[in-house]
């Protein structure tokens, strides 16, 4: 399911203060940044996927994946947006 920045405020991070918003977008920020293991796993995968060198079992891990990673990057991307519009906010009251 696709979320939109006021989602992310209402889903994972319940905080009311624009700290405390802060702090679990960040914790959202860090938890879905990619795994040097992970990438490193992925890469090797889409290696062997170019040249067309992977088995079936080798294809459902690369699809597996690959899923997860982008749902991982858009997560930590929509927390960047949020945490983007908090600072804008705070910048525009100054």
């Amino acid at each position: 399911m696709k979320h939109t920045n006021s989602q992310i405020h209402c889903l994972e991070c319940s905080p009311t203060q624009d700290s405390d918003q802060e702090t679990c977008l960040l914790e959202i920020i860090e938890e879905n940044t990619e795994l040097q293991e992970e990438k490193k796993h992925y890469q090797h995968l889409l290696h062997k996927c170019k040249n067309q060198t992977m088995n079936d079992e080798e294809l459902s891990e690369y699809q597996t994946l690959s899923n997860q990673l982008e749902t991982r990057n858009l997560k930590r991307i929509e927390a960047l947006m949020a945490l983007a519009g908090i600072k804008a906010k705070r910048y525009r009251k100054h």
